[in-house]
């Protein structure tokens, strides 16, 4: 097993939280519009957006208001049986905390489509959320939509950098913060038990849920189950369709080593050495893999 293709595109020092946010939405409006009507399917839009975030976000330094923090991220794809109990997107965050070691983290992704001409995300199985959710309470409901939504985000960026190249996409985030691809606590989702645009109300952008909530180690799972499932070795509880490994350590420290999945169950989610994300993920879309998956 190999991880994905890197790109020469070289280290990205020092990025402004604005910046990273910038990426994370357009990688996911891209790929959500793009996909919008004719393949309006879960796994090619997750599968494009997971490929872009790497290609653009492999390794970065990112600024935070204490110290920057270098980060390191892969991704993969499971094999075998569709995910069962743990949603479509898993994450694996391994944090080097100074003075505490290497702590492990797990979070959960479900994905679900805003189904065509209706405010409804029919696709919501209560059976499905009934099972995540008995297997871990760390679970979020991340959806796509055609259009952009209102989301929550508040305006957090550094306040010392408003002369950033960023200030700009900072203040436009700061008027209407708005995003194809909101989170919410599925909980959270279930308590309400209204599968429709009435959970917008209650989302943060998939950008929010990565920064500002993952890599500050929050919304994770620390049970050894959750953590092996998401590392592909057999459980009964199942294992994620999609896997995102993170490795972050406070600039200075040295990052957790790499992560070697189970070969069994797990693969590099490939995309050719130099070839464009976005046909990469077209020829993911027509691939015979592909039309023999169903959405979630």
């Amino acid at each position: 097993m190999r991880p994905l293709e890197r790109r020469p595109t070289g280290d990205i020092l020092g990025m402004h939280p604005a910046e990273f946010d910038y990426i994370v939405e357009d990688a996911a409006s891209s790929a959500v519009r793009s996909h919008y009507p004719l393949d309006w399917k879960e796994d090619p839009i997750t599968h494009e957006i997971l490929i872009n975030l790497r290609s653009r976000l492999h390794k970065i330094t990112l600024q935070t208001s204490r110290q920057p923090v270098d980060i390191e991220w892969e991704i993969y794809k499971l094999h075998g049986h569709r995910e069962t109990a743990f949603g479509d997107v898993g994450l694996l965050v391994r944090y080097a905390v100074p003075g505490a070691g290497i702590i492990e983290g797990a979070g959960f992704l479900e994905a679900k489509l805003r189904r065509r001409d209706t405010t409804k995300f029919t696709q919501v199985r209560h059976d499905q959320v009934t099972r995540i959710l008995q297997t871990t309470s760390q679970a979020r409901l991340l959806l796509y939509d055609y259009n952009p939504v209102a989301v929550l985000d508040p305006d957090d960026h550094l306040d010392s950098e408003w002369d950033t190249p960023w200030a700009s996409y900072r203040r436009r985030r700061q008027v209407n913060a708005v995003s194809h691809s909101p989170v919410l606590p599925l909980q959270l989702a279930a308590a309400l038990n209204q599968y429709d645009d009435t959970l917008y109300r209650f989302s943060h952008s998939l950008a929010y849920q990565l920064r500002r909530r993952y890599l500050q180690l929050h919304d994770l799972d620390f049970s050894e189950a959750a953590v092996r499932a998401v590392k592909g070795f057999p459980t009964d509880l199942g294992s994620p369709n999609f896997v995102m490994v993170i490795r972050a350590a406070p600039q200075g420290t040295e990052l957790p080593e790499s992560f070697t999945p189970n070969e069994n169950r797990q693969q590099a989610a490939s995309d050719l050495p130099g070839e464009p994300v976005g046909r990469a993920a077209a020829r993911h879309r027509h691939s015979p893999a592909t039309s023999r998956r169903s959405s979630g």
